[in-house]
């Protein structure tokens, strides 16, 4: 139960109210909960420190005020298992009617190209330090550039925390290559592959908090809640899980992970919620095989057999060897090339089809999600985009991740009923949440 403003307006008047039986009359008469009642008396004592520091709260300061003392009080109460599932689904079938509405992304090739031909340029004239600002500016320009209902998106991170990031990540990773190659001891080259495997599952839970942290719409923040022992926990439990399986268990270990990362992110100060089925995973991961095996693996086999049929005439003796070695290399190279077609080929099926799967599952507050990927269609990206980048010489790179952008924000929608009121009642809300204050371990490993 929320406290509405109409309970906070004879707050000042707090005086008559302190004798026990007067406090019992207010709440009864004003229909206030047991966790309301405690943090009306406790904001009551904040708000008389002021008062002795003859300092003047408003009415929108007081609620405020009471509303994050509110929180210390009371923890959000989360609807069991059942519960949760029955909602979201109830959700989603009311939400399949809405009007959605897209993602926009505004960004330019040209645009881009300017920003990431100097981040190159400075990241190798200061050995790799730059790269950290690199990426910040990076970041900057896209979420700057993604707008939803005309509203572009911030990105606020400080670069300094991405550099901490990246040079613990370095420091492990010279100290290992120095043991390994010039100590030649074993036993510090294992002791390090040790301390990675440690603190792995706490770098990644510190990468998500981070990413999200410095995200805004509308001046309102994204969070993370979840902290690393629950990490720890489900990296445990899914790498025994999938290598005793044989890897038959990651769909289901992805859809766990999926539940640990959403059901614990907010925005402002409303939860995302995500019901995706085990089995629905499932059936996403046998519609890439499906693709993976009826527009790739089936054609390269008629291919091969089709050439099994040719090539054993060019080993005849009569061959010249140049020819020989023509036919050798030529195989090699279209090996390779078939290597790259079928790996981001599969790429993107397997991104559209969970992406798919994943938003349609997942809800916020009275906001639901659609992302309309096609499989097809986003293979073909990746695949062209990879050989426009090789046969650039990488100078494509700027147009290739705009055009991946822009596809996404295309295929991304939101619907809400009342998006102005959710908006409004968040911003209101921010000032009570407040923001993680930064510290050393503020740190992001992402490139």
């Amino acid at each position: 139960m929320s406290i509405t403003s109409e309970k906070f307006q004879t707050l000042k008047q707090w005086d008559t109210y302190k004798s026990n039986e007067d406090f019992k009359k207010y709440a009864l008469q004003n229909s206030l909960s047991e966790n309301e009642q405690r943090a009306l008396i406790a904001a009551y004592g904040e708000i008389g420190k002021f008062n002795s520091n003859e300092e003047t709260l408003s009415d929108a300061s007081i609620i405020d005020k009471a509303l994050e003392i509110k929180q210390k009080y009371e923890a959000p109460k989360k609807p069991t298992s059942n519960q949760n599932h029955l909602n979201t689904k109830k959700t989603i079938q009311e939400n399949a009617n809405k009007e959605y509405e897209k993602l926009e992304f505004r960004g330019d090739t040209i645009e881009y190209f300017k920003i990431w031909i100097v981040n190159i340029f400075l990241t190798i004239v200061t050995l790799g330090i730059y790269s950290a600002w690199a990426k910040v500016r990076t970041n900057r320009y896209f979420y700057a550039n993604t707008y939803y209902q005309n509203v572009s998106f911030e990105y606020t991170a400080n670069p300094v925390s991405i550099l901490k990031g990246r040079l613990i990540i370095f420091a492990i990773y010279a100290i290992f290559i120095f043991s390994s190659q010039v100590l030649l001891n074993p036993i510090v080259t294992f002791a390090i592959l040790g301390l990675v495997l440690a603190i792995v599952p706490w770098l990644i839970n510190r990468a998500v908090k981070f990413k999200l942290k410095y995200i805004k719409h509308r001046n309102i923040n994204f969070r993370y809640d979840e902290n690393a022992p629950s990490f720890y926990k489900f990296f445990l439990l899914h790498t025994i899980l999938i290598i005793i399986t044989v890897g038959l268990a990651y769909p289901y270990s992805l859809n766990k992970f999926k539940d640990l990362l959403l059901n614990n992110s907010k925005f402002g100060s409303s939860e995302f919620e995500y019901e995706g089925e085990t089995g629905g995973m499932y059936k996403q991961f046998l519609k890439t095989i499906g693709m993976y095996f009826g527009l790739i693996l089936i054609p390269i086999a008629v291919l091969g057999a089709v050439l099994s049929l040719i090539l054993p005439s060019f080993t005849q003796v009569g061959i010249e060897p140049a020819l020989r070695i023509f036919m050798i290399v030529a195989a090699t190279i279209v090996s390779y090339v078939l290597f790259v077609i079928i790996g981001f080929a599969v790429k993107g099926f397997y991104d559209a089809y969970i992406a798919n799967f994943v938003w349609s599952k997942t809800t916020l507050a009275d906001n639901c999600f659609k992302s309309t990927l096609k499989p097809i269609k986003l293979a073909w990206i990746y695949v062209s985009n990879i050989f426009a980048i090789i046969f650039s010489l990488g100078l494509l790179t700027p147009w290739a991740k705009v055009r991946v952008t822009k596809y996404k924000c295309e295929n991304f929608a939101i619907a809400s009923t009342n998006m102005s009121g959710f908006i409004a009642t968040e911003q209101e809300n921010q000032s009570a949440i407040g923001e993680e204050s930064g510290d050393f371990f503020d740190i992001d490993i992402g490139v």
